[in-house]
């Protein structure tokens, strides 16, 4: 089964490229918002230092390491670590960390309620699909007060719980019921108003027009593990392209300009 879902991921990828236009440069994969302005930002740096690269634009989170391990990009730009290391697992991607540039606040928004004290004791939350951003999703809704995290619990834990058994890891006054739905769902079950609250990623939040500072009821602090990578195969490692792409990324300008762009919206790593 493996199998067949890698040939059509590549089957899809083929289809996806198809049309994109070519250029003599380096192409590199990425999500709309942040990473694709990110990207543009730092195209006439590289250009300066003798390097060019098309960005090919992803609105989902499986197509870009698929594209990736076949060669069709020669790097990526819309993940964290422990999304990449779930890929890596599920599908056995060379692939490897080529420096992390910035964290995208994942934010709790509702359109019923203003503050985390009013919100219902029976309270329902729409959350990502994906089991890796499980512990960051109840590690925020930890700092909100809103449960409280048992001591004995791992990560681990947390991501292999079923939606049914989870509450068993955590504490909280409030009956708390998680609906899971596809990332780029999440918004609009928001605007439609699903559930009481919903966990939305930082990217999603600010390509549907929401700023996080303003309109979420409470975002990650700055301190968050969950940093937005460059990704390469691990024979392009040492690759004089994608080391030049990281470096400028790492910048103090570059940074400074990622926290002056955003407003604190998107968060610097460096």
């Amino acid at each position: 089964m493996k199998k067949i879902v890698n040939i059509l991921i590549l089957v899809i990828v083929s289809l996806t490229l198809t049309g994109c236009k070519e250029s003599n440069g380096y192409k590199v994969g990425a999500s709309p918002i942040p990473h694709k302005e990110i990207l543009e930002h730092v195209q006439p740096i590289l250009k300066e230092q003798g390097f060019e690269f098309d960005i090919i634009e992803f609105t989902d989170y499986v197509l870009p390491n698929a594209s990736l391990d076949s060669e069709d990009i020669i790097a990526n730009f819309f993940q964290h670590t422990p999304y990449l290391n779930n890929q890596i697992d599920e599908y056995g991607y060379d692939l490897i960390n080529a420096g992390g540039v910035h964290v995208e606040p994942i934010g709790l928004y509702s359109k019923d309620y203003s503050s985390i004290d009013s919100l219902p004791n029976d309270l329902e939350i729409i959350i990502s699909n994906s089991p890796t951003d499980r512990p960051r999703l109840l590690k925020l809704l930890d700092d909100a007060g809103i449960l409280e995290i048992k001591e004995t619990t791992t990560n681990e834990d947390i991501i292999k719980s079923s939606l049914g058994s989870i509450s068993e890891l955590f504490n909280s006054n409030k009956t708390v019921t998680f609906i899971e739905v596809d990332t780029p769902m999440l918004y609009t079950n928001y605007v439609n108003k699903s559930g009481d609250a919903v966990l939305i990623n930082g990217n999603y939040a600010l390509d549907n027009g929401l700023n996080p500072l303003e309109d979420a009821l409470v975002i990650e602090g700055s301190a968050s593990e969950y940093v937005n990578i460059i990704v390469c195969r691990k024979a392009d490692e040492n690759n004089e392209f994608v080391k030049a792409l990281v470096s400028v990324l790492q910048s103090v300008e570059v940074q400074q300009w990622i926290a002056d762009n955003y407003g604190g919206a998107v968060v610097p790593a460096a």
